[in-house]
């Protein structure tokens, strides 16, 4: 907060601006004879004077006014007027200003330099009075309005009293920074295909994911399967990668371990398709060398306070009957009897490679058994009736659980995972603003955790990584500094 003090700077107001005109105009047009202007020049003259008048007048508002009352002869502000000034400054708006003016009796008995200084000292107790209330932002200046085209002495001495006033300009007011989710900040990498949906398709990712879609398995919202779709992929594996993606790993509060997760979309010209009725993807998770016996699909859902939660499959597949009006064929429209005929013929031909299918699998059957003999699937085999955020995760439970507090600095609204080092599994913890805490419940005691906090604030990354061992009621600190794009990129890699 600044403030001015004695010796005090010119103060001008609309009126002393227009106390200046009316000094200025009669000067300027008594330069000529009034006669002597041609009518052009003098509509001209009019004119720029009548604009000049507004400008001045639209440009320097009045700046409101509230007096500040003192007792006889005193500089000390007195209850009732701190009161008034307190009031004052808490409803003047951000980034406005307000005039203080200095009211009190002074004895005739004092001199004009004694008068001079209780002026000064009651002055200065209303700036000294607002800095208490304000920020240090805020800017105040002492102002002398006696005559603001004079310049004043700098000694407290004068012919006459001084007439204050106390000016503030009060700071703009705080803006709330603008934060980014972590998912946005370092976005996944997309993967691309483009299929025919009419058609059988083995879809590879780049980590190993296989999505097998049959033919006729995706269609558009209206029921039609285009020729064409565009299927985009993004793969989740690894703790890093999970918190990257600013995802969990748990499902209504109870912790799942991760055989893998995926985000799935498909459209054609931008018109979103879905998994036709009564149809399914068939699903690869590659794993490592240790294999759950659990695993099933967990699909991605948002509440209405914008909340992610893994649900199991079997608690959400709902098949809504639905009546069909009209028939495409190859985005044709036709009709009823032409549809079913076509469709009938397509049965037939599917029959067929069914029965061949059944064969081969039958032959596959047996080959896959002498296989299992020797050693273990080294694929999660699953099936999905939708699109969106798929996870292959298993329930995970222990006997000796706790509870684990983290403490942040609210200033980030830092979001914390807690990422497990021998377990595929990354929780997220209850955020509290008030108490500056993020608990995570339930947490297996002993566990090597990595307890990871991040913020993006305003564009810029903070972070911070701790290495804990999980013990009974354990309380830690996280302690958010700025970072770069690729430190954040490189410390999540770490954790993968």
């Amino acid at each position: 907060m600044s403030s001015g003090v004695f010796p005090y700077a010119p103060y001008e107001t609309s009126q002393m601006l227009a106390k200046k005109f009316r000094q200025i105009i009669p000067n300027a047009i008594g330069r000529y004879s009034i006669e002597r202007l041609k009518p052009n020049a003098m509509k001209m003259l009019t004119a720029f004077l009548l604009s000049t008048l507004a400008m001045a007048y639209f440009s320097n508002e009045p700046i409101p006014k509230h007096n500040v009352y003192f007792a006889w002869n005193e500089p000390e502000i007195k209850s009732t007027s701190r009161q008034v000034i307190e009031a004052i400054y808490a409803k003047t708006p951000a980034g406005t200003k307000v005039r203080f003016g200095i009211e009190g009796p002074i004895s005739s008995a004092h001199n004009t330099a004694d008068k001079n200084r209780i002026t000064s000292e009651r002055a200065n107790n209303i700036v000294d009075l607002l800095k208490q209330l304000g920020s240090d932002k805020d800017h105040i200046e002492i102002i002398d309005v006696t005559d603001p085209y004079l310049t004043k002495p700098s000694e407290l001495t004068s012919s006459k009293p001084f007439q204050l006033e106390v000016l503030l300009s009060k700071a703009q007011g705080w803006v709330s920074p603008a934060f980014t989710s972590i998912d946005e900040f370092l976005p996944l990498p997309v993967q691309t295909f483009n299929i025919n949906p009419r058609e059988d398709n083995r879809l590879v990712g780049a980590q190993g994911t296989i999505i097998n879609i049959p033919a006729f398995t995706l269609e558009l919202k209206n029921g039609t399967v285009p020729s064409t779709m565009i299927v985009e992929l993004k793969e989740v594996y690894g703790g890093g990668t999970i918190v990257q993606a600013n995802l969990h790993t748990a499902s209504g509060g109870k912790m799942l371990r991760s055989g893998g997760t995926i985000h799935i979309d498909a459209n054609t010209n931008g018109k979103p398709a879905m998994v036709a009725s009564g149809k399914h993807l068939d699903l690869e998770f590659p794993h490592g060398d240790e294999v759950a016996e659990n695993m099933e699909v967990f699909n991605g859902r948002v509440d209405r306070s914008g909340n992610f939660d893994w649900v199991p499959k079997a608690g959400i597949v709902q098949l809504e009957s639905r009546v069909r009006e009209e028939f495409y064929i190859n985005d044709v429209k036709v009709s009823k009897e032409e549809y079913l005929a076509r469709m009938q013929a397509w049965e037939d031909r599917k029959a067929e490679r069914e029965r061949q299918e059944a064969e081969w699998a039958k032959e596959q059957e047996i080959s896959n058994e002498v296989a299992a003999n020797a050693e273990s699937m080294d694929a999660y085999l699953l099936k999905s009736d939708q699109l969106g955020w798929i996870n292959c995760d298993e329930f995970y439970d222990v006997e000796n659980k706790t509870d684990v507090i983290v403490y942040v600095d609210t200033t980030y609204r830092p979001s914390v995972r807690m990422v497990f080092d021998n377990i595929s599994s990354v929780m997220g913890g209850d955020y509290n603003h008030r108490t500056g805490t993020v608990t995570f419940r339930d947490v297996p005691v002993g566990e090597s955790v990595r307890l990871v906090g991040y913020s993006i604030m305003d564009g810029k990354a903070y972070m911070d990584n701790r290495n804990v061992i999980v013990s009974e009621k354990l309380k830690h600190d996280l302690k958010l500094a700025a970072t770069t794009k690729q430190q954040m990129e490189s410390e999540l890699a770490s954790l993968n």
